[in-house]
């Protein structure tokens, strides 16, 4: 790796340190170039550099979200997640855990919708090609069934992290459980 590519992960690990720092105490429109180059210890030139807007920047934070899970999802075989589907939810949880702030606001906060949904968009994607590995279903089933096991995982995850106190991990695993399985038996039959 050259030294202009060690500085270019830099700035891009700097911006985003600074937009999860911003976006904590800030709605998303109220995040300006200024306040997010400020915050990273750059100008603004050097933030034209690498993206075109905020929203280019949180696109790009949302593809590392999406990719962080999508190897989540492709670590486990489907057949295996439906047999003992607290596995998947063990790493999910450890993942969302780790990065709990700022994976509350970009997939549950009102102003970072668009940005939830292309992620939900992606992991249904992902989640059904994988039912299709392990199960002969047309496309569309195998996106009605991803569709309603990442709906159900985020909604679920979002309604536990906002309960006071810590979060009831075997509690979430257990209603997102019930609900997948009961919910797509018919499907993968």
């Amino acid at each position: 790796m050259t030294s202009t590519d060690k500085r270019v992960i830099r700035t891009r690990e700097a911006l985003g340190r600074a937009f999860e720092e911003l976006a904590l105490d800030h709605d998303y429109r109220d995040i300006t170039i200024t306040k997010l180059t400020k915050a990273a210890g750059i100008n603004r030139k050097t933030f034209y550099l690498h993206y075109n807007s905020i929203d280019d920047l949180v696109d790009t934070f949302a593809d590392v979200v999406t990719d962080q899970l999508t190897t989540i999802i492709r670590h486990h075989a489907i057949r295996d997640v439906l047999a003992h589907p607290g596995s998947l939810l063990d790493e999910f949880i450890v993942f969302s855990t780790k990065h709990s702030a700022i994976f509350n606001k970009v997939l549950f906060a009102n102003d970072y919708s668009a940005f939830a949904r292309r992620i939900e968009r992606s992991l249904t994607s992902v989640l059904a090609q994988a039912i299709q590995a392990s199960y002969t279903v047309k496309r569309p089933d195998a996106l009605i069934v991803a569709r309603f096991m990442i709906h159900n995982a985020l909604s679920l995850y979002g309604y536990f992290a906002e309960q006071p106190g810590p979060f009831d991990r075997d509690a979430y695993k257990s209603y997102v459980s019930r609900l997948n399985l009961s919910g797509i038996r018919s499907f993968l039959t």
